[in-house]
């Protein structure tokens, strides 16, 4: 029970000891007067005295139910009121019948006992003054101590919300400089990106004028001389013609890589079934030269930059058709699932609870060790030695990764030595 409760619980039961002793001294007063006027009223008042005396002591009984001691003070005067009352019915009776004018027997017992009960009262009342008086105590301390509390309570909040406001301004301006820093290194990286775009440019037309030159300068030499020339020049001659050739190759491809950091082609829906169609057709001199045979499931429509699409297929059909096994028909198989980006783990692990169009581009060709993925998508980075059979130039991959990132997704890739090579396509499905 709350301190404040409590003190009200004995202002109750005092307040009820009051009424109970109003009711014990109403019953001496209303017996005394019917023994002087013998007015029936009187008894009519000693009877609704007599009911409120049982009425408040019961309450008192149930309001101290958690209080043993007065429970005993209780049973005692109920006990001494029952005797009260049986004298002062006693003493009327007597009153009825006798025709002395003198106070009986009945009447000094029946007020023996009235200042019986009026003592038990008054220590009943004693004792529930001091447990009020301490009660009172309780709830002025405990005030006292939920004023202290909450005082300090307020002070502790008022220093966590500062120091908390201090924390929330230094992170603000953290951020604020971070911000600014990460604004002044976007605006070098537009600066750089305008930068690799000029060179793109000059890679473009300006580098390959000389290769082109140098080429027709070459030719023009070996038709002048077609009869004369020495055979040990025209082989220098040819070579040079290859590298300048090869050169201009290797030039525009990384001019197609430069340019795919950025496009101004929206993306659209694209049928990729329908796209690899056309693109074999495209190849059909290099499939038939090969002698390959290209399997192709129905793929998806992707939304994405066809451009871009056709770059990518076109440059892992390229790949497979190079790198093939002497001896061995070339089979190149492209088929297509819905699945979950298990595989893309260790790239990020959110990203195994994420759907992708899984297209997968697989061969029987000359393969690669698996130690040597982390090279393969590297620009100009070459799995054979730059004099092998096996034509190259180490940047198409590079540009397939690219092209893979502008839409959001990714390419990983296995293979085994003389077995064959798998690379696999994660397009994220759009929600």
């Amino acid at each position: 029970m709350m301190y404040s409760d409590a003190v009200d619980h004995s202002d109750s039961v005092i307040i009820n000891m009051r009424s109970a002793e109003v009711s014990l001294r109403d019953i001496g007063l209303t017996e005394r007067g019917y023994m002087i006027t013998h007015d029936t009223s009187y008894l009519r008042g000693l009877n609704n005295s007599i009911d409120s005396i049982y009425k408040f002591v019961n309450i008192l009984g149930k309001m101290t139910e958690d209080n043993p001691e007065e429970q005993k003070n209780i049973t005692l005067l109920k006990a001494n009121i029952a005797v009260r009352i049986a004298a002062v019915r006693t003493n009327i009776e007597y009153v009825d019948t006798s025709k002395s004018t003198m106070p009986s027997k009945y009447y000094f017992d029946s007020r023996q006992q009235m200042i019986e009960c009026s003592h038990i009262l008054r220590d009943m009342r004693k004792s529930e003054n001091k447990l009020l008086n301490e009660r009172s105590k309780g709830e002025q301390i405990y005030q006292a101590l939920t004023t202290s509390t909450l005082k300090f309570l307020l002070i502790i909040f008022c220093i966590i919300t500062l120091f908390l406001f201090t924390i929330m301004v230094r992170e603000l301006r953290s951020r604020m400089r971070y911000q600014e820093e990460l604004q002044a290194k976007v605006i070098d990286l537009r600066r750089s990106h305008s930068e690799l775009q000029e060179i793109a440019f000059a890679a473009s037309h300006d580098l390959q004028e000389p290769l082109r030159k140098i080429q027709v300068f070459s030719d023009m030499l070996l038709y002048k001389k077609n009869g004369d020339i020495d055979p040990e020049y025209k082989a220098t001659l040819d070579r040079i013609n290859i590298s300048a050739g090869r050169m201009q190759s290797l030039i525009s491809d990384l001019t197609a890589l430069t340019t795919l950091t950025s496009t101004d082609e929206p993306k659209q829906l694209t049928d990729l079934s329908k796209m690899l169609e056309f693109i074999i057709i495209d190849m059909d001199g290099q499939i038939k030269g090969k002698k390959a045979n290209i399997e192709v499931q129905p793929l998806p429509i992707i939304n994405g930059y066809e451009s871009q699409l056709k770059i990518l297929f076109r440059a892992l059909l390229d790949n497979s058709l190079k790198f093939t096994r002497e001896g061995v028909k070339p089979i190149i198989t492209i088929s297509f699932e819905t699945s979950y980006g298990h595989e893309l783990s260790s790239i990020n692990p959110n990203l195994s609870h994420k759907k992708f169009y899984s297209i997968t581009c697989s061969d029987n060709g000359i393969g690669f060790d698996n130690q040597y993925i982390s090279k393969m998508f590297q620009i100009f980075q070459r799995l054979h030695p730059q004099q092998s059979e096996y034509e190259g130039k180490g940047i198409g991959l590079a540009i397939c990764q690219r092209i893979m990132a502008n839409h959001e997704g990714y390419i990983v890739g296995s293979g085994e030595p003389q077995m064959g090579a798998k690379f696999k396509l994660f397009f994220p499905i759009e929600s």
